[in-house]
């Protein structure tokens, strides 16, 4: 905890602290009219530069901004106190946060999507507005006295071009943060807050972050190679559905082009889950910062007026240039948490340099990095909005139709099809099987083809497939029967190998699977085989 004293602020009488992080403190007051409990960040005193100052009020004004949606913190005001130190009145949320929670018990399945769903909403209004958060993670998700998510800390929130303009280094949560940020190749985007949203569910489901590992090194400087290079692990859980499972490792995939391309689509996904597994439907609420109130769900219950999403515009407290819209996106099928410690930095490098790591990183992971300049990483610029609803009369001409065509086979075919034909049923945007023909993966990967064979003590399993590629790793699973292989735990193989050994007492059957994974998606599994060791 912070040894920085409370200021005085007109108004407000101070209760106690309530948290501390690398340059600013938070505090619980009481408000005298109206009576109410508020959080007040506070600045440091010490290393108060101008560029801090500066995020400080960049923190303020993007909070206010988006002050109107449910699941961000608001912001009440801001101001300097008398001894000098700029701070932030905020609304208060009683602990614990969301770390807080993970890391003393699990999330259900239901949770976790709805609290997915709900900060969706609020990551997709912050970019609409034009701001990344750039370092979701579930210390800086608040919880309200009446449960529902609070997104909070945008104080290094980029603000579209203004960001990539700025000179200074850029602070991530290793932990949380996408490999394309950690190792200087992006400041971060879109697709970067949909891998932090997805890197944080998944502590939600397993009380730790993706790359730790239990009892290891989990220093920043040996999770960085990790995130990198290993492939996002399962849950482990035997209640979490494939479909989530596949989900949060696209999500999390090493290139980010394989990710939801937005976070409303990455939240549609999760409402797909949800229908799945029967749960009630979570709301997507999304401020337009167009001003325009338009439907952003596509896929509405018949019926339920409720379930809709709601969008609505902000308040603007300062004109600021949309960030370009990314490239739409088509999705895809088939806690303990590391502790907040001392503010240890680094400069990670430029596109194309290897970043130097201290030995004594924080815990919490927290490192600075240089911002990148490359305008090639850039996204294009979006199509103009008033050009997306408009028909020109030619076009409607050709749309009545082509609709009369459609029609007229219709009836064709209902009056030639045999009475035994099904009833065609309606459509549905799905999670789509892994290993499906989506462009964006360069190509799917196929299944696997397993053979199994006896050895001494032991069934050795290998497995073979076409286009094969030197990248590609594996999973394998086994167990003493076919009817069990849904239940055990799988393995990963590392591409240079594509055989598993698994060593039991002579006689015992062995059943097993593999699955090819292939930048960040995997294939179905293969046909069981079983045999009995030698």
């Amino acid at each position: 905890m912070s040894s920085s004293a409370p200021p005085e602020i007109p108004g407000l009488v101070y209760v106690q602290p309530v948290g501390s992080g690398g340059y600013a403190d938070v505090f619980l007051y009481e408000q005298q009219m109206p009576r109410m409990n508020v959080a007040v960040k506070v600045l440091k005193g010490e290393g108060l530069t101008p560029s801090l100052r500066r995020q400080f009020t960049d923190e303020a004004d993007t909070m206010a901004q988006l002050a109107d949606h449910p699941y961000i913190v608001q912001v009440f005001r801001s101001d300097t106190a008398a001894d000098g130190r700029p701070y932030l009145v905020m609304k208060y949320y009683p602990p614990p946060n969301l770390a807080m929670r993970a890391r003393a018990e699990r999330f259900t399945v239901e949770e976790v999507l709805r609290t997915g769903i709900q900060l969706a909403s609020a990551v997709e209004t912050a970019h609409r507005a034009g701001v990344v958060h750039r370092d979701i993670k579930p210390a800086n998700v608040l919880v309200s006295q009446y449960g529902a998510p609070g997104l909070t800390d945008f104080g290094i929130a980029g603000r579209g071009a203004a960001a990539e303009e700025d000179d200074d280094d850029v602070g991530v949560s290793v932990p949380w943060a996408p490999p394309e940020v950690l190792f200087g190749q992006s400041n971060g985007d879109h697709r970067s807050d949909v891998y932090s949203l997805a890197a944080t569910l998944w502590q939600l489901l397993v009380g730790r972050s993706p790359f730790e590992v239990p009892g290891g090194d989990n220093s920043a400087y040996a999770l960085m190679p990790r995130i990198r290079s290993n492939p996002a692990p399962s849950t482990g859980r035997a209640d979490v559905p494939v479909s989530l499972e596949r989900l949060l490792s696209q999500a999390m995939s090493k290139d980010a082009a394989n990710r939801p391309q937005t976070a409303l689509a990455f939240a549609r996904a999760l409402q797909e889950i949800e229908q799945e597994q029967r749960f009630p439907r979570t709301q997507i609420v999304v401020l337009d910062e167009q001003g325009q109130t338009t439907l952003a769900d596509t896929t509405p219950t018949p019926g339920a007026d409720d379930d809709r999403t709601r969008v609505r515009a902000p308040q603007a407290v300062r004109a600021q240039a949309p960030a370009p819209a990314p490239p739409a996106y088509r999705p895809m099928s088939g806690s303990t948490s590391i502790p907040a410690a001392g503010h240890t930095t680094v400069t990670s490098p430029r596109a194309g340099q290897v970043a130097p790591l201290p030995d004594d990183l924080a815990e919490e992971g927290t490192v600075r990095r240089a911002k990148v300049t490359d305008e090639a990483e850039q996204a294009p610029p979006a199509a103009p909005a008033e050009d997306q609803h408009v028909i020109k009369p030619g076009t409607l001409l050709a749309v009545v139709g082509t609709v009369f065509a459609i029609l007229v086979g219709l009836t064709v075919f209902a009056l030639t099809r045999g009475d035994d034909a099904p009833t065609p049923q309606p459509t549905r945007t799905t999670v789509a099987g892994p290993g499906e023909d989506d462009p964006l993966l360069g190509g799917p990967a196929q299944v696997p083809t397993v053979a199994a064979r006896a050895a001494s003590g032991a069934v050795a399993f290998s497995w073979s497939y076409g286009g094969a590629q030197k990248d590609d790793t594996f999973r394998f699973r086994w167990a003493p029967a076919i009817d069990k292989l849904e239940e055990a735990k799988p393995a990963y193989v590392t591409p240079k190998s594509s055989n598993y050994v698994v060593k039991v007492p002579k006689g015992t059957q062995v059943c097993g699977q593999a699955q090819v994974i292939r930048g960040g998606p995997w294939t179905n599994w293969s046909e069981p085989q079983c045999e009995k060791a030698g």
